[in-house]
């Protein structure tokens, strides 16, 4: 029998003179739960979740603090209401209040004028991913901007670009890290997880992840943590915690590697069968003699066996630990490992990507049961796909880490062109972007730039002209699991009308499409175009499902992601060149620096990240907040009390400095400084501190920032693959200074 969807209402009835409609936080938040809006008299009163008990087999999507704190947002007193244009001086956040006629006129008027004098690559689409739902999204902008001879845009992913490249580049370019890992109902299969610099208790990563890790645990999983702090997840579901250095993580693979193929402990068999260039027998064609995997690791060609003992003084990790933790890798089968992304946000985070999915190879861990790819996401695509832009005609692209540089420099650092204007919608890129303060001396040189957004931002306040937009509350959509996992979808239905004069994205690009003469930008109603996307997918039964609100669709038939190609790779090769697990690219080997950016091996390789600077000898990392999603929520004063804004310093550190716990800090390099409490605490290893990213960049008279914005001191370098390197970064700290 063909399995069904099935459609539920997870709510509860609301009070007299209550309704209640269901939907989803549509930010870029790491989940993707019920949040049910309680409205009276059209105003959002409560909100509340799915109130299903939990059990693995049907697990209830309920909210995180931040889905509670929907109602704060969207009532918040600091709302955009109308249009406004900058009166004052830029980032000054001084406006006036316009008309949508006359704010509007102005957009087109200044996008006809910069396309016409300058070409369209000196426009910056800095659009991005405050909402990532079906159909409202920042499609909205590229389709208008393609359609209007096209932009500079953006092309890399800040939060896992690593790890996408190293997927294309390691199982194919048809691998989706949203669904190249395994389904959270597997971890229970696993004999031991090893989660690396993943924490779902703090980051979420995907609805449940957290529940299903302790339901594994409990069962008798053994699971051990590998990050510099320890998490959330580390004190409440981990039989181990094992700290390192931030970017260093490639190396303590690499050794894990070696001490399972000294020993004989790697599944030859496998590799024989399912891989490319694990030893000299397994080299494709052209391949130079020595260029193996195997032999980097035994260091038969630079001579540098990479073992545990090579590997302590780089990692901070005792070689007796690696050495114990390859073993079980390799000998507790199966074992998973989960990686998350901010190793990967280093400067070589390709390489950490590529280790880890050269161990899982090694062990023989690819496409099993209880086993994983190295890869977090799910197993299966639900087939629901968000509505895209056709092709940027100027083929203009820069890596996202390079926004300061290219505004910066455009032609004269060799990018497309000058940029003269920014267009930015549901993104906050001058407080998420790398180097903050070089971003706003860029936006300086700017002719205009135009923002839609909820609240006047760090970015919008640099805007010429801010468009008030709706949020995800008043408007109707779709959403699916955020980290691939769990296999439902919730629609969206709209709970208000939009509040005061702001208006959906969509409908801001239509009405300037039509301003500009574009006959071919497409606004059809929602909910057509909604039951447009949804034919031919899972969802069989529109009108239940937008009735109802939450779609549980049928459960992927291979629960591991690769399975099919692991158990017949005659029928199901892997998608890259060999149709093989490539531990030796052949892709890379044909063209080692694809975007201008660096060099990449073609196998895994320890690249150490930075030089040591004596200036500053503290490593920065900036996780993420439980109070925020990035910068969203960031000026909610009641949801900032989940997850206070500090620094953490290892005891000895901050002993070494004169900073108590509590008190103020400076946290200073040569790129900008920023104010904030320090934690003290040995949850952090020493010589690391961490500042969760996303704080609003508050700058006092002096441009100094007073609230923690960790982009103030990141820099903005890509690495070689186009990734972030936000977690290398050298800071020092001390007292910050008493008032004068």
């Amino acid at each position: 029998m063909t399995p069904r969807t099935v459609y539920e209402a997870p709510r509860a009835a609301g009070a007299p003179g209550e309704e209640v409609v269901t939907s989803t936080c549509a930010h870029n938040c790491g989940g993707r739960c019920v949040v049910n809006a309680h409205v009276r008299d059209g105003r959002i009163v409560r909100i509340s979740t799915d109130p299903r008990r939990w059990t693995p087999e049907m697990p209830p999507l309920t909210a995180c603090v931040r889905g509670f704190g929907a109602a704060e947002r969207v009532n918040h007193p600091d709302r955009l209401r109308r249009p406004l244009r900058r009166v004052g001086p830029r980032g000054a956040g001084t406006f006036e209040p316009v008309s949508w006629d006359e704010a509007l006129d102005e957009v087109a008027a200044q996008m006809r004028r910069i396309r016409d004098a300058h070409g369209p690559a000196a426009i910056l689409d800095c659009s991005r991913t405050g909402s990532t739902a079906v159909l409202h999204n920042r499609a909205a902008v590229q389709r208008l901007l393609h359609l209007f001879g096209g932009c500079t845009e953006l092309w890399s992913n800040l939060s896992n670009e690593a790890e996408i490249f190293a997927l294309r580049h390691t199982y194919g370019p048809a691998a989706d890290c949203k669904f190249s890992g395994r389904e959270p109902t597997d971890y229970v299969n696993s004999r031991l997880m090893i989660l690396w610099g993943w924490s779902p208790a703090d980051g979420t990563f995907g609805t449940n992840s957290p529940q299903y890790v302790h339901w594994a645990h409990e069962r008798g999983v053994r699971v051990v943590t590998v990050d510099p702090r320890a998490t959330r997840t580390s004190l409440k579901m981990a039989d181990e915690h094992v700290p390192i250095r931030p970017g260093t993580d490639a190396a303590m693979l690499i050794a894990m590697a070696q001490v399972i193929v000294s020993e004989g402990l790697q599944d030859q068999a496998f590799l024989d069968r399912m891989t490319l260039g694990f030893d000299e027998a397994h080299l494709p064609e052209g391949a130079p003699p020595g260029s193996s995997y195997r032999s980097y690791l035994l260091g038969w060609g630079d001579g540098v066996a990479k073992t545990p003992e090579w590997a302590a003084p780089i990692t901070g990790v005792p070689a007796e630990t690696i050495r114990r933790l390859a073993r079980d890798f390799a000998t507790r089968k199966p074992a998973a490992l989960h990686c998350g992304y901010a190793p990967g946000r280093t400067a070589y985070g390709e390489q950490f990507h590529r280790a880890a999915y050269a161990l899982c190879a090694i062990t023989g861990s690819v496409g099993t049961p209880g086993g994983s790819s190295g890869c977090s996401g799910g197993a299966r695509d639900h087939g629901i796909k968000r509505l895209g832009a056709p092709p940027n005609p100027a083929n203009a692209r820069v890596a996202s880490p390079l926004l300061a540089d290219v505004l910066a420099r455009g032609r004269a650092g060799g990018y497309p062109a000058d940029i003269k204007m920014v267009y930015s919608a549901v993104g906050d890129l001058v407080n998420q972007a790398p180097n903050v303060n070089k971003i706003r001396a860029g936006l300086e040189r700017l002719e205009f730039m135009v923002v839609h957004d909820h609240f006047l931002t760090p970015t919008a306040r640099y805007a010429d002209i801010v468009l008030p937009a709706t949020t995800f509350w008043e408007r109707s959509d779709i959403h699916t699991p955020w980290s691939g996992a769990g296999h439902y979808a919730i629609f969206m239905r709209q709970a208000i009308a939009p509040m005061y004069e702001c208006r959906h994205d969509v409908d801001i690009c239509a009405d300037l499409a039509r301003r500009l003469g574009l006959d071919g930008y497409k606004r059809v109603d929602d909910i057509e175009w909604l039951r447009e996307i949804c034919a031919g997918t899972y969802i069989d039964d529109f009108d239940a499902f937008r009735e109802r609100g939450l779609a549980r669709l049928p459960a992927p038939d291979e629960p591991v992601a690769f399975a099919k190609e692991v158990r017949d790779p005659m029928r199901h090769p892997f998608s890259t060149p060999s149709g093989k697990i490539e531990l030796y690219s052949t892709s890379l080997a044909a063209n080692p620096d694809p975007y201008g950016l660096g060099s990449i091996p073609p196998i895994p390789t320890w690249i150490p990240p930075h030089d040591a600077d004596p200036r500053y000898p503290l490593e920065l990392i900036s996780p993420k907040s439980r109070a925020r999603t990035h910068s969203t929520h960031d000026n909610q004063d009641i949801l900032s009390r989940a997850d206070r804004n500090d620094v953490w310093i290892h005891p000895e550190d901050a002993g070494a400095r004169g900073i108590a716990d509590g008190t103020a800090v400076r946290v200073f390099n040569q790129r900008g400084a920023t104010i904030i409490p320090a934690r003290v605490t040995d949850r952090i290893a020493r010589g690391v501190v961490s500042i969760k990213e996303g704080a609003w960049f508050t700058p006092d008279a002096s441009g100094l920032d007073t609230r923690g914005s960790a982009n103030v001191l990141t820099d903005d370098r890509a690495a070689p693959c186009g990734a972030t390197t936000y977690n290398t970064c050298l800071v020092e700290i001390e007292p910050a200074p008493g008032p004068a």
